[in-house]
């Protein structure tokens, strides 16, 4: 497994009231680690996209698309969870602010993505054509299938997959499947079925991010990866 850490130091003042301060105030829930290939954002519907790279701001609301053989890594202000989005892929990044924590909802309309979400009270749900996943703490793979299906590969913690027709939580090791018709069902997950592409080791970085802070001072965000 990828056991990458994220590393954020603030250029000027204390850490942890710097930190608290950039959740409190700047309107950006994520940014763009890593792009490959063509990647755009939608901020806005009767705006043109544009293209997304290292640095992009994500504002709640902003759909993220990969074209063919492109790919795209982002982190979240908050706590630094991650998610990773594969080729021909489109999702809408929404969040809302409570406190210095972010409520995130990923809505994946098809695709691929793994997610390497922290542990803590702070909900993350991903919602999919045919149900919906609720994440607390876990590293896991969710694909929309042709047909509009959801399956997750679960590797850590555990998801809960929920539709119209039940609920079922899927533990580290295991595969989850739902559609629309029948209720979701788990079971111990085939290694050779399990995606590796979330644990492809890339080149690290670092880059600069400047926000205001609650009393209007300009501050910039080191992040390093």
């Amino acid at each position: 497994m990828n056991r990458t850490s994220f590393k954020v130091s603030l250029l000027t003042g204390l850490l942890f009231c710097c930190t608290f301060s950039f959740a409190q105030s700047a309107k950006d829930i994520a940014v763009v680690l890593k792009s490959t290939g063509d990647v755009r954002v939608n901020r806005a519907a009767a705006q043109a996209a544009e293209k997304a790279g290292r640095g992009t701001r994500l504002h709640s609301g902003n759909v993220l698309r990969t074209g063919d053989g492109a790919s795209a890594a982002m982190v979240f202000t908050d706590d630094k969870s991650v998610l990773k989005v594969r080729a021909n892929s489109k999702v809408n990044i929404a969040g809302e602010r409570e406190e210095a924590s972010i409520l995130k909802t990923i809505k994946l309309e098809f695709g691929q993505l793994w997610a390497k979400v922290t542990r803590s009270s702070t909900p993350f749900r991903v919602e999919t054509p045919s149900g919906v996943a609720a994440v607390k703490g876990t590293i896991f793979y969710l694909l929309i299938d042709p047909k509009g299906g959801t399956i997750v590969f679960c590797l850590e913690g555990a998801v809960e997959l929920a539709n119209k027709l039940g609920k079922v939580l899927v533990n580290g090791g295991q595969t989850g499947v739902m559609n629309d018709k029948t209720p979701p069902t788990s079971g111990p997950s085939n290694p050779n079925e399990v995606p590796k592409w979330g644990d492809e080791q890339g080149e690290g970085g670092v880059f600069e991010i400047e926000f205001q802070d609650a009393n209007g001072q300009k501050k910039k965000l080191k992040l390093e990866y």
